[in-house]
């Protein structure tokens, strides 16, 4: 079972904690500098980022590292594609090299290319405030692999703002539970007390699918990093 280590910053929280994540990439990156990473798209992530930028300006060598973004909608077009957020946001900040970097709706068989690679030495997660992770909704069992699934309107509402009053996707692929479990260390960044809750259900409550974060309480190597005391 896990050793649960909940880091609970004060001072500019969300900053810093993002401070600290991008601090743990750079390491590895550094330790391991062919490192295989599992990367988040949205809002929780993008001050990360932003660190993960200056490190590269200052020297951060990613030009064997292995990028596989968590997750992909299935109908989105390319603006509004994650493969594009991950673009912006990361890799062209970054001397990463092209054939480096992974999406699930490319790759016929996505954990079997995450195989082939050696596995996740990192996987950084957001949380949902219905519980998902990647875009594994209530209802996603833990034996689950990377696989299609329907956006539940919770989801699909939270994401709206993205997508300036057009159409929101309904549908994406994502890395499943067993997939992220797979992954030898994970994080989970938690923004906002209206998530105090669903946290507190995900990291206290019982194991179950109906929070599929509460299956991270199965791994040994996780940590918690939130902008609020709980």
């Amino acid at each position: 079972m896990m050793q649960l280590q909940i880091e609970r910053p004060k001072a500019e929280a969300y900053r810093e904690f993002s401070k600290i994540v991008a601090a743990v990439v750079a390491d590895l990156i550094k330790e391991k500098p062919n490192a295989a990473l599992g990367l988040p798209t949205g809002r929780t992530p993008t001050v990360l980022y932003e660190y993960l930028a200056e490190h590269s300006r200052n020297g951060l060598d990613w030009s064997n590292v292995r990028c596989f973004g968590l997750d992909e909608y299935v109908d989105a077009n390319e603006q509004h594609s994650f493969r594009r957020f991950l673009e912006e946001h990361v890799y062209q900040h970054a001397n990463v090299n092209k054939k480096n970097l992974f999406n699930p709706l490319l790759i016929d068989n996505y954990d079997l290319a995450i195989a082939e690679q050696g596995g996740l030495d990192l996987a950084i997660l957001g949380l949902g405030r219905n519980g998902h992770i990647a875009f594994n909704e209530p209802g996603t069992p833990m034996q689950s692999w990377t696989h299609s699934v329907w956006l539940s309107e919770s989801t699909q509402h939270a994401n709206a703002e993205f997508f300036d009053g057009g159409r929101i996707p309904t549908r994406a692929v994502t890395m499943g539970i067993s997939t992220l479990l797979a992954a030898k260390r994970l994080i989970l960044m938690v923004t906002g007390t209206q998530k105090k809750e669903i946290l507190e259900r995900a990291m206290r409550g019982p194991i179950t699918s109906e929070v599929p974060a509460s299956f991270l309480q199965t791994h040994d190597n996780l940590m918690v990093l939130a902008d609020f005391d709980y």
